[in-house]
This record gives C-alpha cells, sequence and structure tokens, in this order.
C-alpha cells in the first residue's frame, strides 16, 4: 500500500492535473460536473463548487487504476482506512488543482479556437447516430443537463484553455516572469522554529506491568516468540578480481591496431535553428536569410518560438554526429553556414544553420594505452573466470570431490560462516538468489537436518557463488519465562508511548489557545532558535514548511513523532525570505526552463492555493 502511495505521488503532477481535465473533458461524464441544478457538492474553490457526483467518478476511475497496479493485494487494502483516506485526499486535491488551473487560465485570457470546439461536439460518440453528427442528439442532451448551447461551448472552452495551458507549459518549459519571482520566493524562504522533546523513556519507569498483562501478551503473540531456523554456511565468491592478469607492450600495440576506430573522437556539428508556427511565416524569414544569411542569429532572437534556444541566437550547441535528430539528419547540411529548406516539426516548422563542424580526430596510442591495458587484462581476467567457471559446473554433479581441488589449484580460498538465520544473513550473502537456495522452504517445514550438497549459483556482473550448508537448528518455540522480561519492557515502553502521545496532544492544545500552562507544569522548555530552508535535507523540512504562517503576535505549533518514538513540539516563529543575487535568479530561471516543469507547476499551484478560500464539506461516508 505503502510503495503505491508512494509512487503516484511522485508522479509528475502536470500528468495528474491534465488527466483529470482530460476525463472531464469526455461528454459522457460531463453532466455531474455542470448540471446547475445540482447541490451536492464536496468543496468550493473561490465561490466555485466541486460537485460531488464528478468526485464520486473521479474517485472510482482511481481506484480502478489501483486494482490493476496492485493486483491480487488490492482487495487487502481496499478496506484499509489509511488507504481509502489517502485516495479521498488525492483525488480532491487534484480537482481542486483542475478548479485552480481553469480560473488561472481564464485570468490569461488565452484564446481557444471555434473549431477546436466544434471538432469536440462533431466527434463526440454521445451527440453520433449511424456514426454521424445528430443535431437533435446534441440539443436533447444540452436540455437533460439544463444548459444552452452558448453556456456549454464556454465550459468547453474553459477545459481546452486549461488543457492548452499546461501542454505549453509542459512540452515548450514556458515559464512566466511571475512565475518565476514565485518559485524563487519559495526556495528563498527560510523559517525560525524552536523544538521541545517530551520523552517516552523519561516515564517507563513509572509504568507497571502484572503478571497477567504479560502473559496475555505472550499468548495472544506466541507465534512471535520463537528462536528462529539457523544455518552455518561454507561458501566460495569467485569474481573477476580472484584472476590478477597482466598485459605487456606488444600487446597493447596489437590491440590498439585491431581496434583503432574504438580511439578517436566522434565528429561535432554546432546548429542554429529558427522555429516557426506557420510555414507562411518560415517563408518569410527563409527569403531574407537567403539575401542576408549572416542575419541569422538576430531573426533567431527576434522571430524564433524556441524558449530556450531563441535567447542564444538560435545556437541548440554541439551535437555528436552520431546522435543527431532526423530532423537535422533529413536537412542534409555539409557545409559550414548552410542553410537548410523548411522543415516540419511537431506542427511547426524549422529553419536550421550549419555553424561549425570539428572533425573526428583519431587518438595517439600514448593517449590511450591505459585505457587499452585495463581492457585487456579485464579480458583476461573474464577468459579466466569463465574457464573456471565451466570447470565447477562441468563437475559439480559427475565429479563432486573434484571441486576442492579445483579451487585449490586456482588459488581460489573458501569461508565458512557463524550461526545466522533469516534476519542476520551475512552481508556477503545477502542476495536473493542465495538466500532462495539457502532458506529452502520444503527444508525448513520438514525440519530436517540438511545434507551437504553444493549448490552454484551464478548471478549477474560476472560474480558467482559456490555454496555448502553445512549446518542447521530447527525452529524452537519459546517458554513464557524466557521471555518474560523482555515483553514486560516491550509493554511498559507501549504504555509510556501511549501515555506521553495524549500528554502531548493535550500540551499543544493548549498551546494553540495561548496557554502555557500544561507546558510548563511538564517542565518543559523550547530549544534555541533553528533556521530550516526548503531545501534542507531534514525529516522535519516538510512538517515545518506545510505549517500556516504564524499571524501577528502568534505563533504555531505542530506535533510530530520522531524514529526514537520521541514527541517533538514544533513552534514556528517566524517566516522570511533571504535576497538571491542575480546569478542566483538567473541559475534558477534556465534551470526551471530546462529541466523543472514539475516544480513550476508546484510553484503555480502553490501560490493559487495561498491566494485562494477553498472549503471542504466531509462527505467521505457516502463515497463507498
Amino acid at each position: 500500500m505503502t510503495k503505491y502511495l508512494q509512487s503516484r505521488s511522485t508522479h509528475i503532477i502536470v500528468k495528474c492535473i491534465l488527466g483529470i481535465i482530460i476525463l472531464s473533458l469526455i461528454l459522457s461524464t460531463m453532466s455531474g460536473y455542470i448540471n446547475k441544478d445540482s447541490e451536492k457538492y464536496i468543496a468550493t474553490v473561490n465561490n466555485e463548487k466541486i460537485n460531488f457526483n464528478v468526485f464520486k467518478k473521479m474517485y472510482f476511475v482511481e481506484r480502478e487504476k489501483q486494482k490493476k497496479i496492485l493486483g491480487k493485494h488490492f482487495l487487502k487494502f481496499s478496506h484499509d482506512k489509511t488507504f481509502i483516506k489517502e485516495t479521498y485526499n488525492y483525488v480532491l486535491s487534484q480537482l481542486i488543482n483542475n478548479v485552480l488551473l481553469e480560473q488561472y487560465a481564464k485570468k490569461m485570457q488565452l484564446q481557444v479556437n471555434d473549431l477546436s470546439i466544434k471538432e469536440i461536439i462533431l466527434n463526440s460518440p454521445v451527440f453520433q447516430k449511424n456514426n454521424k453528427f445528430n443535431k437533435e442528439q446534441y440539443f436533447n442532451y444540452l436540455t437533460s443537463i439544463n444548459l444552452t448551447n452558448h453556456e456549454y461551448i464556454n465550459i468547453i472552452k474553459k477545459k481546452i484553455n486549461t488543457r492548452n495551458l499546461i501542454h505549453t507549459i509542459a512540452s515548450s518549459n514556458f515559464i512566466l516572469e511571475n512565475e518565476t519571482k514565485n518559485i524563487i520566493k519559495l526556495l528563498s524562504q527560510k523559517r525560525v522554529i524552536k523544538k521541545s522533546i517530551i520523552k517516552p523513556h523519561s516515564i517507563i519507569y513509572k509504568q507497571n506491568i502484572t503478571d497477567l498483562e504479560a502473559k496475555n501478551y505472550f499468548y495472544k503473540n506466541r507465534s512471535n516468540f520463537y528462536i528462529p531456523e539457523k544455518f552455518k554456511i561454507s561458501f566460495t565468491e569467485l569474481k573477476l578480481d580472484n584472476f590478477k592478469t597482466n598485459c605487456n607492450n606488444q600487446e597493447i600495440h596489437e590491440w590498439y591496431l585491431k581496434n583503432i576506430g574504438q580511439y578517436s573522437t566522434k565528429e561535432k556539428r554546432r546548429y542554429s535553428i529558427i522555429q516557426t508556427k506557420t510555414k507562411n511565416e518560415a517563408l518569410s524569414i527563409l527569403s531574407r536569410l537567403h539575401n542576408m544569411p549572416e542575419d541569422f542569429s538576430r531573426i533567431a532572437k527576434e522571430q524564433s518560438t524556441d524558449p530556450i534556444s531563441s535567447k542564444k541566437g538560435g545556437d541548440i550547441g554541439l551535437i555528436s554526429i552520431d546522435l543527431l535528430p532526423n530532423e537535422i539528419k533529413n536537412a542534409n547540411l555539409n557545409q559550414k553556414n548552410q542553410i537548410s529548406n523548411i522543415i516540419s516539426f511537431r506542427n511547426e516548422f524549422l529553419i536550421i544553420k550549419l555553424d561549425e563542424i570539428l572533425l573526428a580526430k583519431q587518438k595517439k596510442i600514448e593517449e590511450v594505452s591505459e585505457i587499452i591495458k585495463n581492457e585487456i587484462k579485464n579480458k583476461k581476467s573474464l577468459d579466466l573466470y569463465n574457464k573456471l567457471k565451466d570447470e565447477i559446473s562441468h563437475n559439480i554433479k559427475k565429479n563432486p570431490d573434484q571441486i576442492k581441488l579445483i579451487l585449490e589449484k586456482n588459488h581460489i580460498s573458501t569461508q565458512e560462516t557463524d550461526w545466522f538465520d533469516k534476519s542476520s544473513v551475512p552481508e556477503i550473502l545477502n542476495i536473493p538468489a542465495l538466500k532462495k537456495i539457502i532458506f529452502n522452504e520444503e527444508l525448513s517445514r520438514k525440519h530436517k537436518i540438511i545434507k551437504p550438497n553444493l549448490y552454484f549459483i551464478s548471478l549477474k556482473n560476472n560474480q558467482s557463488f559456490l555454496i555448502k550448508i553445512v549446518d542447521f537448528r530447527k525452529k524452537e518455540t519459546q517458554t513464557f519465562e524466557n521471555v518474560k522480561k523482555n515483553i514486560i519492557k516491550k509493554l511498559k515502553f507501549i504504555k509510556a508511548i501511549k501515555e506521553t502521545k495524549q500528554l502531548s496532544e493535550k500540551i499543544i492544545y493548549e498551546l494553540k489557545q495561548g496557554k502555557m500552562n500544561l507546558f510548563k507544569k511538564s517542565n518543559l522548555y523550547f530549544s534555541h532558535s533553528e533556521i530550516i530552508s526548503r531545501y534542507d535535507q531534514n525529516s522535519i523540512t516538510s512538517i515545518v514548511f506545510s505549517l500556516p504562517h504564524p499571524k501577528k503576535g502568534k505563533k504555531t505549533y505542530a506535533l510530530y513523532q520522531d524514529k526514537n518514538k520521541n514527541f517533538i513540539i514544533i513552534s514556528l516563529e517566524k517566516v522570511y525570505n533571504t535576497n538571491f543575487s542575480l546569478r542566483e535568479k538567473n541559475i534558477v530561471s534556465e534551470y526551471l526552463e530546462k529541466n523543472n516543469t514539475e516544480t513550476v507547476f508546484n510553484s503555480i499551484l502553490k501560490d493559487l492555493r495561498e491566494k485562494s478560500i477553498i472549503t471542504y464539506e466531509n462527505i467521505e461516508k457516502n463515497i463507498t
């Protein structure tokens, strides 16, 4: 379950939002989303309601996705309260993101081609009869959802606007100046906190555990109290490092001549491009370039639609000859300053110029002798490794007694482990393929002493193991007296954690009310101030930055439990921003343009959420 939720949360946010938008564009599901008469809603975003029916549909779509991903495990998790809650929050969050982006796209006043809307309506199966658009069917549908033709078209426009905004940002790395400022503002934010620690360990000694409690715990969890089966193994590891080899100058020279083609730099070429939206624009530019080819860089800066290369006069950098994209290959440019004809590229058009050619250069033997030496030694070691591996494989069944002599002849030693169980496997043997042999299930069930058979397992990366199970101890059930002390210790700790949690929750409740009585009575104090940055590798960073800004004269509090089971009260004292230098701002902007579409969307949505009024209706029980 956790693995599924984590993998889902790391999906690019663009895909998640776009998936919701595209689903809501499907006309057969739109009635629940847009029906004006529906009063039941799940949330309100800036006075715009999210209809409960569309949430319910999206929720069950998400559940179907979970079924496919989790397979047979889905049934196990489908009734888990945490899992249901996570799914509920995830779908609702994406629907809110959808509405926020729709509102944002509307403010940007993006234009939608009327032909796009017409195409959606005409091609929708809902409005077709005998594979043709049926006007009567269309208007009957509008009547059923209580919308006029004009209202319906405006809804589709809103959806297309949002989809186009997402596609624009995702595909072109486009980023508005205001969004760059928002991201820089988020990255430069620092938060001042203080912490107070409440330790369960400090009250363990106060806890009383009766024999009856300890016995009840023992019998309830009896299957957990046993000495596990244990093994003793002898093993031999085979790897290339076992085979030390050398090579001489003659071998290096012969290798160089035999593989001379490998030891040269690849030819590289530098190109510039001008990208246009229409062919007519490209033809006009190409005509100007024929008269003044030296104006390529200036025209690229002024007119190219590519947001990154246009800033560099169209330059897209040096590209190795074997990595040229098909568009450039098809341009067939072979001379410096040669300009291509117009080339179609993802519904737009390119003009390409060859700026520079760096020819392939043959490396001298002195430059690559060390590389060749290592290649020869590696090949020799690999040959010896494979020869020994084949010899062991051939003899392990037919002549197992010969294996020891074969290893001695090759100066390879055997090691033996101490006793270990499944929870204490020696690191060198902690490999799934080896553990499968060692912890043989059939053997465990029968509890028989293992015959000292040899097993030879070949792994990846030229590594093999020869293992022999020397001895075996079967699983033993423990008595209450043997584990009584440990049970009492564990139960004391469980009670201490429960008591500490209750106290912590009372204290945090009082602190939020502006009261310090219980905090002081518990002899607690806040530590010195700490400054937390958004990009700190700190376990509490996400908690600190999820807290709302403290209001004037007040502080914001949070409670969490650390890995040592201590309860930590965080007091958010102050939020402020540091100043980025111009160079730092430029680095952030350039990085965002090239790599960080997800960060851009996160920033836009975080900014929109902070500026929006979002209210929720608690109707989770009505989902299932």
